[in-house]
């Protein structure tokens, strides 16, 4: 009776693409192809970072727009599929170059529109000058949501980059980039917020955090960084293997997302060993917050014997998992009851040493259990994930850590990572066990 409502929609690669170059700023996304492909991107795009003060849907009444601020579309219908796409695709660039304030036009064929053969980079260089252009095809698109965000970086690599070498003089020993996070990651301003304080507070500058909300200047001068931080693999491993090849940049990847004290500490540690510089002035921080978290556990502790014991289920990539089953595993005493991975044999690595984790606790059944047969008392998952359980009847406290979401505005940027995610998780946890 549950099956068909309890179906997931995920996004694709094509979703990928669009949020990958959406994270650039001053950049205008134009999609070609039908009116269908645009409301979920430009939705998303606009809920998770916001361009305008106010929303009227009458300022964007333009043909292209359809009362959406981002991810114009040119609107490809039937008739267009016989005859082509060059006039309204020119149009429509003919709009945004004399109304829109831009520093990049990237124009992304739809999978449907790209069948149709039209010359698109042709077209677009006709009517689009003075600014940089990239344009892309998407034929037969059905591979995962970061295989397109991955896309999305190449192609800004290869655009903004010099060639090989170029940049050598110029490498800052104590400049890191950092890689894999995505405007799609729900907490993708906290997240990269909290990763800056984290490493300025050693004496290291972040220079660019591809894809979420970088200008082009700063993609400009990613090869000037002497490491990259790869947050994901998923997302973020195909841009750094360029740059080590293209540039001799070497690169880091995160042993889980770096969740809570625990994860960032030991990360923080082993960018400080790789750039020579010391992790006392971060781990000094990281402790007050230790501190901090632990007068309100040891206080529930003492009354219920809380967290220690309570049943959590996770849904999210392998890096994400991990991340969350150490702290809560290791930091709460907490048991995973399900830990459901959508990129499951994707991300060999981290499996292996989220196996050996639960293998070592005692937890190995965890990775079998289906999420929507979970009876934990907590549930960290997407929007989708949350909602199932709740039209299933589930007694339980979810908490948001992926997208979709279920509607929820976070006002001020919130984090799992670090110290300041700690403490975040810290409180979500006890109240959620409270309420």
């Amino acid at each position: 009776m549950t099956e068909n409502y309890l179906t997931s929609i995920t996004p694709d690669s094509f979703s990928g693409l669009i949020f990958g170059f959406e994270g650039v700023k001053n950049a205008v996304v134009l999609l070609n192809g039908p009116t269908g492909c645009k409301y979920y991107h430009s939705s998303t795009v606009d809920n998770q970072c916001l361009c305008q003060s106010e929303f009227d849907p009458l300022n964007y009444s333009e043909l292209w727009y359809f009362g959406q601020p981002r991810v114009p579309c040119t609107s490809i219908d039937k008739r267009d599929y016989v005859y082509g796409s060059r006039d309204k695709l020119t149009e429509a660039l003919s709009f945004i170059k004399a109304n829109v304030d831009f520093e990049l036009m990237i124009v992304v064929n739809s999978p449907g529109t790209a069948l149709i053969g039209d010359a698109i980079d042709e077209i677009v260089k006709e009517t689009i000058n003075g600014v940089p252009v990239i344009t892309v095809e998407t034929p037969g698109y059905s591979q995962y949501v970061w295989d397109g965000y991955s896309k999305a970086c190449r192609c800004l690599i290869d655009k903004f980059l010099p060639e090989r070498g170029a940049a050598d003089s110029e490498k800052k020993e104590k400049k890191v980039n950092i890689l894999g996070m995505s405007i799609f990651h729900k907490y993708y301003q906290g997240d990269g917020a909290e990763l800056k304080k984290a490493l300025n507070l050693c004496g290291i500058s972040v220079g660019c955090v591809l894809g979420c909300e970088s200008s082009i200047a700063e993609i400009e001068d990613m090869a000037g960084a002497s490491l990259n931080i790869v947050t994901d693999p998923l997302y973020g491993l195909e841009a750094a293997e360029i740059m080590k090849e293209r540039f001799g940049i070497p690169y880091l990847v995160c042993e889980g997302l770096p969740v809570g004290f625990g994860g960032m500490e030991k990360l923080i540690k082993e960018v400080c060993r790789l750039t020579d510089v010391s992790p006392i002035p971060f781990c000094e921080e990281s402790e007050k917050a230790r501190a901090r978290s632990y007068i309100y556990l040891s206080r529930i502790n003492s009354l219920t014997g809380l967290p220690k014991g309570a049943k959590f289920a996770l849904h999210g990539t392998t890096s994400q998992c991990l991340g969350y089953a150490e702290f809560f595993i290791k930091y709460f005493g907490m048991t995973a009851d399900s830990i459901s991975l959508i990129d499951r044999g994707l991300n060999e690595n981290d499996f292996n040493r989220l196996t050996a984790l639960l293998r070592q606790t005692s937890m190995t059944s965890s990775l079998e259990k289906d999420i929507l047969e979970t009876d934990a008392e907590l549930v960290f998952a997407d929007g989708n994930i949350i909602a199932k359980l709740k039209a299933l009847g589930r007694d339980f406290s979810g908490v948001e850590i992926s997208l979709p979401s279920l509607g929820y505005t976070d006002v001020i940027p919130k984090t799992h990572l670090g110290p300041a995610g700690g403490l975040l998780l810290c409180e979500q946890i006890i109240n959620g066990m409270r309420y």
